[in-house]
C-alpha cells in the first residue's frame, strides 16, 4: 500500500519539476533575451586605460628635454584618467612630427608597451623663444589622437616651461572625444573615473556615450571630429576627489551601460539667454537698432567665419612683359634681335605629397615677334613663340607650423624651353629647343610674422648639362648648352588662401659650337636672355 502511495506520488511530483525547470529555463532565455550588448570597433579603439611616454628630444642636448619629460612623467603617473606604463626600449627616439607622418612609426614605436596610447613630445629652442610640440597616439593604429603646440614662448625657465606643459597636457585631455569611464556596475548603481578635481558636482546628470564613427584629416590624421550615439544617463550622488558614485537614471535598453563605457561632456554648452521671444526670420537685422550698432557693427554687417588654412597646395597665374634678346655670331656677321614688350602668361601649380615633398609644375606661353636683323634677308619681321614647361620634386624645410611660415626647398627637376621662329633665306636664327635636369632653391618668407600680409621670397635655378636641338639646320657639329634661372617676388596676403604676386625674373640660355654644322655659315655661339616682370594671383587648397 505505501509502495503505491510512494509511486503515485513521484508520478505527480515528477512533471511538476519538469515544469518548474522549464519555467526557469524559458526565464533566463527570456531574461537574455531583452539584454543588449551596444559594440563599436572604433569606440574600443579610442578607449584609453593605459598610457606611456616615449623620451622627449630638444635642439639642445637634453637641457630641456630631461626636465620637462620627468616632470611630464610625474603628472600622468598622478593622475587618474589612466594607469602609467613606463616606456622601454633602445629603438630610435622619434619626434612627434615624424610619428604623424608615419603611423607605421608610431605603431613600432609602441609595441612591446602594452598600453593603449603614448604621448610623444620635442622642444625647440629660436631666437622667438621656445616651442613646445605634445602629441598623444593611439597604440593600435598608430595615429595623432590629440595634440597642443606652443609657440615661441618668451620665457626660458624650466618653472614657466612646466607650468605650460601641464596647460597643454589639460588641452589635450580637453581634445579627447569623451570625458571619463564607468569602472564598474553592480545593478542600477555605478562608479565612475571623474570627481571633484574634474569639477563634478553631486547630484549632476551625465551622459554616457558611445563613439561610433570618427573622420580623420585627411593628410595629416589627426581626429576632426566624431559620431555618438547616447546609451544613456547617470545620476551621481557621492562625489570623491578622484571617483564618483551614482545610480542609472535611464539607458536606451536593459544593461546596455557597462564597465568601460564613456561619459560624455562633463558640462553642457550654454547660450546667453534671449531678452525677448522673437518670431522675426531675420532677428541679425535688429543689431543695428542697438545704441552702439553703428560702431559695434558697421555697414553691411555680416557673420564671420574662420576660414581654414590650406593642406594639400596651390595654383596660380601670372601675365607678364619681357625684355627679350637673341644673339648668333655667324662666321659672317653677328647678328642680334630685340623686343622690349614681350607678352606671356605663365601658369604654376603645387601639390604638397607630405609637410615636407613638394611636385610642383610649370607652364609657360609666350609671343615674341623681332624685326629681321640681317640685311637682304626676306622676311622682314620674324615671328617668335615661346613654349616652356618643367616638373619637379623638392623637400621644403618649413621653419614654422603654418602654411605662411618661412620656408627653403632645394629641389630637382626636368625642363623643356623651346623658342621657335620663322625660316628665312638667307637663314637668320633657327628654332632651338633646350631640355634636361634643373637643379635649384626657392624659398619666401613673411613680413612682420606669419599674421604679416606682406612677404618676399626668391628661386635659383640652373641646367644640368642640358641638350639641344637645332632646327631647320644646325649651327654646329656639336655645343656646350647652359640654362641659368633667377627670380626674385613680393606678394600681398588677401586672405587665408589668397595672395598676389610680382615678380621680377631673368633668364639666360646658351651654346658654344664646335664644328660645322647644316647651315651655310657656321656658327661660334648663340644665346637668348629674358628680363620679364609679371603679377598675378594664387590660390591655396
Amino acid at each position: 500500500m505505501n509502495c503505491i502511495i510512494f509511486r503515485r506520488f513521484i508520478v505527480i511530483l515528477l512533471p511538476l519539476v519538469a515544469l518548474q525547470l522549464s519555467n526557469k529555463t524559458l526565464a533566463q532565455t527570456a531574461s537574455g533575451a531583452v539584454q543588449a550588448r551596444y559594440r563599436s570597433d572604433v569606440d574600443e579603439m579610442l578607449s584609453i586605460n593605459k598610457v606611456s611616454v616615449l623620451p622627449f628630444t630638444d635642439n639642445l642636448q637634453g637641457i630641456y628635454s630631461r626636465h620637462l619629460e620627468t616632470y611630464f612623467i610625474d603628472q600622468i603617473n598622478g593622475m587618474h584618467r589612466w594607469d602609467f606604463v613606463p616606456a622601454s626600449g633602445s629603438g630610435p627616439v622619434l619626434t612627434p612630427e615624424e610619428l604623424e607622418m608615419s603611423p607605421e612609426k608610431a605603431r613600432q614605436a609602441a609595441e612591446g608597451l602594452g598600453v593603449d596610447a603614448f604621448f610623444s613630445g620635442r622642444l625647440s629652442k629660436g631666437p622667438n623663444g621656445v616651442t613646445i610640440h605634445l602629441s598623444l597616439f593611439l597604440s593600435e593604429d598608430g595615429k595623432l589622437l590629440s595634440q597642443a603646440i606652443l609657440k615661441d614662448y618668451k620665457q626660458f625657465q624650466i618653472s614657466d616651461l612646466q607650468s605650460q606643459m601641464q596647460k597643454m597636457l589639460n588641452e589635450i585631455i580637453a581634445r579627447l572625444p569623451y570625458s571619463g569611464r564607468i569602472l564598474s556596475r553592480d545593478g542600477n548603481r555605478i562608479t565612475v573615473n571623474v570627481g571633484k578635481k574634474d569639477g563634478i558636482q553631486e547630484n549632476q546628470i551625465l551622459s554616457v556615450v558611445q563613439i561610433i564613427q570618427i573622420q580623420r584629416h585627411p593628410k595629416f590624421n589627426f581626429l576632426i571630429k566624431t559620431e555618438k550615439e547616447v546609451l544613456g544617463k547617470v545620476k551621481l550622488l557621492k562625489i570623491d576627489d578622484t571617483l564618483s558614485f551614482g545610480v542609472i537614471v535611464t539607458e536606451r535598453e536593459r544593461d546596455t551601460i557597462q564597465k568601460g563605457s564613456k561619459v560624455g561632456a562633463l558640462d553642457f554648452v550654454t547660450y546667453g539667454a534671449a531678452q525677448q521671444l522673437s518670431l522675426n526670420s531675420e532677428p541679425e537685422e535688429a543689431l543695428s537698432q542697438r545704441e552702439d550698432g553703428a560702431i559695434a557693427f558697421g555697414k553691411d554687417a555680416h557673420a564671420w567665419r574662420p576660414e581654414r588654412p590650406a593642406s594639400f597646395g596651390q595654383i596660380g597665374g601670372r601675365f607678364g612683359l619681357g625684355s627679350f634678346s637673341g644673339n648668333s655670331n655667324i662666321s659672317t656677321d653677328p647678328l642680334e634681335a630685340k623686343n622690349s614688350i614681350a607678352p606671356h602668361i605663365q601658369l604654376d601649380g603645387e601639390i604638397w605629397v607630405t609637410p615636407e615633398l613638394t611636385f610642383a609644375g610649370r607652364l609657360r606661353q609666350g609671343v615674341i615677334p623681332i624685326s629681321n636683323p640681317r640685311e637682304g634677308s626676306s622676311p622682314s619681321e620674324l615671328n617668335q613663340s615661346l613654349n616652356y614647361y618643367e616638373a619637379s620634386l623638392g623637400y621644403r624645410l618649413r621653419l614654422g607650423p603654418h602654411v605662411w611660415s618661412a620656408y627653403f626647398e632645394p629641389y630637382l627637376g626636368y625642363f623643356n624651353y623651346k623658342l621657335y621662329v620663322d625660316d628665312a633665306s638667307p637663314q637668320v636664327f633657327t628654332t632651338m629647343q633646350y631640355s634636361g635636369a634643373k637643379i635649384g632653391v626657392r624659398g619666401s618668407a613673411p613680413l612682420g610674422g606669419e599674421k604679416g600680409l606682406y612677404g618676399f621670397g626668391g628661386e635659383f635655378a640652373f641646367g644640368f648639362k642640358p641638350s639641344l636641338k637645332e632646327t631647320p639646320v644646325t649651327s654646329g657639329e656639336s655645343s656646350e648648352n647652359s640654362m641659368t634661372q633667377f627670380g626674385i617676388f613680393g606678394f600681398r596676403k588677401i586672405s587665408e588662401r589668397m595672395k598676389v604676386i610680382a615678380q621680377l625674373d631673368f633668364e639666360m640660355y646658351a651654346s658654344n659650337f664646335s664644328g660645322n654644322g647644316t647651315r651655310t655659315e657656321s656658327a661660334t655661339s648663340a644665346s637668348h636672355r629674358y628680363t620679364t616682370l609679371s603679377g598675378g594671383i594664387f590660390y591655396m587648397f
